[in-house]
């Protein structure tokens, strides 16, 4: 069995995250910087070596059996006792991010015409730092992400990051990403507490910088925040214009209230001449829903056409 630093290294309020060096296949070091005043101790670097022959093993995420390309050594890796260091493939260009932006701005969900009145600023790029966890619960795995940074869009916390898509964190993606500065201790209670996962399940624990570009925009006067993700195109966003759907309801409620009151046409017509009065009323029902429909989907044009 192959052990990195033991857990309890992790729990003295000291933040220690792992990444392999590109030198140096399997290398597992730290990333250097502590992050914040609660973290001030910086690690020394540990390696993962096969249990036969001593050489580093190249440790990926998500797998916890990895074969020593040196000697063919099978090694069982205890991934709950590191916090490994990755970083999402960025494959979005900053023009391609703008498009997707307006893509997103023209559909269902924005007020009309949101991708043509917008002014959109300079697209930011970042690496934005997420807890994986992965864990096993109830006898399935789960995996979960949690920021590990204050964060402005929360529907980031949706994203699915497959494994093929995660290369191991290059110090030189400093410059690019935005500080850790949720502690590995607060992650634990937030999974305790949110979602009931306990640390003695957890199997894997990693900090992933995801690619993004954080957009600003303005719409009638007020500033807006969206965030797309470099990975995928994916636009993410709380607060935005969004459709007025007043109108909608009420021509919904309109129409219910005049088709529920024609409704009763072939019962009156049923009570008036029985059987003929029900055929008539019944006829007189179809020839008023088809009148009353051009006037209601009418209307419903128009309101699309300007909301």
């Amino acid at each position: 069995m192959v052990f990195t630093r033991k857990l309890a290294d992790l729990q003295t309020r000291k933040l220690v995250v792992y990444h392999k060096a590109p030198s140096l296949p399997g290398v597992v070091q730290p990333k250097g910087a502590c992050y914040n005043n609660f973290m001030a101790t910086t690690p020394v670097a540990t390696q993962i070596l096969c249990r036969q022959c001593t050489a580093p093993l190249a440790v990926e995420q998500g797998v916890s059996l990895v074969t020593c390309e040196f000697c063919g050594t099978a090694n069982v890796v205890d991934k709950s006792q590191a916090v490994f260091h990755y970083a999402v493939r960025q494959t979005v260009r900053e023009n391609d991010a703008v498009a997707a932006l307006r893509r997103w701005m023209a559909g269902n969900k924005t007020v009309k015409d949101l991708d043509k009145k917008a002014q959109i600023e300079g697209p930011v790029f970042q690496l934005f730092p997420m807890w994986l966890v992965r864990a096993n619960q109830n006898g399935q795995e789960m995996v979960l992400l949690e920021p590990a940074a204050a964060l402005s869009v929360s529907e980031l916390k949706e994203l699915t990051v497959p494994a093929a898509d995660l290369e191991t964190y290059d110090p030189s993606f400093d410059e690019q990403a935005v500080e850790a500065t949720v502690p590995y201790e607060a992650m634990l209670r937030w999974l305790e507490n949110d979602h009931r996962v306990h640390r003695s399940s957890i199997r894997e624990v990693a900090l992933v910088h995801l690619p993004v570009y954080q957009c600003k925009y303005s719409h009638n006067g007020r500033r807006y925040t969206a965030v797309v993700d470099a990975a995928t195109s994916k636009v993410f966003a709380n607060i935005y214009p969004s459709k007025w759907e007043a109108p909608y309801f009420a021509i919904g409620a309109a129409a219910f209230a005049v088709y529920c009151c024609a409704s009763f046409i072939p019962l009156a017509g049923y009570f008036t001449a029985e059987g003929t009065g029900l055929a008539i009323g019944v006829l007189a029902y179809l020839v008023l829903a088809v009148i009353l429909a051009i006037p209601i989907f009418t209307l419903a044009t128009v309101i699309s056409a300007k909301v």
